[in-house]
């Protein structure tokens, strides 16, 4: 019964696609896509993290487990060469301005999400410290990173095994994380998946444009290579989301890249101004660790720090944590 509807939806997208697809051309056609196949050795630092919360009766228990890890190519061979794990579990504690009495389960994960950020920007800090890498590679979008998640009418703490945190401390230290990635010059994020309209002025998400370009082999827009850079003023256009950084940081730099023929495009984004030359050299040292057209470093990092949802479940009952009932692990990409 199911597969019948969904067949209907791919006929509907199909039918979307080519009544958009002489506008999606028009809007491409505005920017310049630079091709580029080529690829070079570099070293490349990459991080990331996974989280959950679950509602107990004791409270909303949170746990995070990641890893930032250094890796360099040197004649065609990948090599470790340094690594740094990390985890953190506790409580996050919500409270509410007088005259309130419900909190919304959205609050918990902005608080868990934002304490998951700054341990992932400490750990990559303290590596690129240390190593100076090439690259820098942070798995989501500059602005997600950068963003602030304060609440609104609460006060939030995190009531860490390591000590207990409010959410403003933690927002200054991930601010400080940031000022310091954005002193190295070639620190990229990467992020797979964005709603961003920034090359159509918010018509469309840039990257489902680019997904018409991939499937109409809209040529140059679906080879390899990446689309000419947009710089945006952090001033005028994104202090209401990031004005913490406004202050310091002046420009970003936005683009979308395609890391090998056939793949989906991803967004690169930058917390300072890069140009095409610039650009061709990350672009280069990414694609040499893209063989399958995704960075192996984020991947790893990725594989290296997920959290089975079941393993925190079943640490809890077997530590006699009463869970309320009905509740599962609550899901925050």
């Amino acid at each position: 019964m199911i597969e019948k509807d969904i067949l209907k939806i791919l006929n509907l997208a199909k039918a979307k696609f080519d009544k958009e697809k002489d506008l999606v051309i028009k809007m491409l056609q505005k920017y310049r896509w630079i091709p580029l196949d080529k690829d070079m050795e570099c070293s490349c630092a990459a991080v990331d993290s996974s989280f959950l919360v679950v509602e107990s009766r004791l409270g909303f228990i949170y746990v995070i487990q990641g890893i930032s890890i250094l890796y360099n190519i040197e004649n065609n061979v990948l090599k470790k060469i340094d690594f740094k794990p990390f985890s953190d579990a506790g409580f996050i504690e919500i409270q509410m301005s007088k005259g309130s009495y419900i909190v919304k389960k959205s609050i918990y994960k902005k608080v868990l999400t934002e304490y998951a950020y700054t341990l992932e920007l400490s750990s990559i800090v303290e590596l690129v410290k240390k190593h100076s890498p090439d690259i820098v590679l942070l798995d989501g979008s500059f602005i997600s990173f950068a963003m602030s998640r304060k609440t609104k009418n609460s006060k939030a703490y995190v009531e860490s095994v390591k000590g207990r945190f409010n959410l403003e401390e933690i927002e200054d230290l991930k601010i400080d994380n940031v000022k310091n990635l954005a002193n190295h010059r070639y620190t990229v994020f990467l992020a797979k998946s964005s709603s961003a309209g920034f090359y159509t002025q918010g018509l469309f998400p840039d990257m489902y444009i680019l997904e018409l370009a991939r499937l109409y082999k809209i040529e140059p827009y679906s080879k390899p290579g990446f689309l000419e850079p947009l710089t945006i003023d952090v001033k005028n256009s994104l202090s209401k989301y990031i004005k913490e950084l406004s202050e310091t940081i002046n420009d970003i730099t936005v683009t979308y890249t395609r890391l090998k023929h056939g793949i989906p495009v991803y967004q690169l984004s930058f917390p300072y101004r890069v140009g095409e030359e610039d650009l061709s050299y990350v672009y280069m040292c990414l694609k040499k660790y893209s063989p399958a057209g995704y960075p192996a470093p984020l991947e790893y990092v990725h594989r290296f720090s997920k959290l089975p949802k079941r393993k925190l479940m079943n640490t809890m009952m077997m530590l006699g944590i009463p869970i309320a009932s009905g509740k599962e692990p609550i899901d925050l990409p």
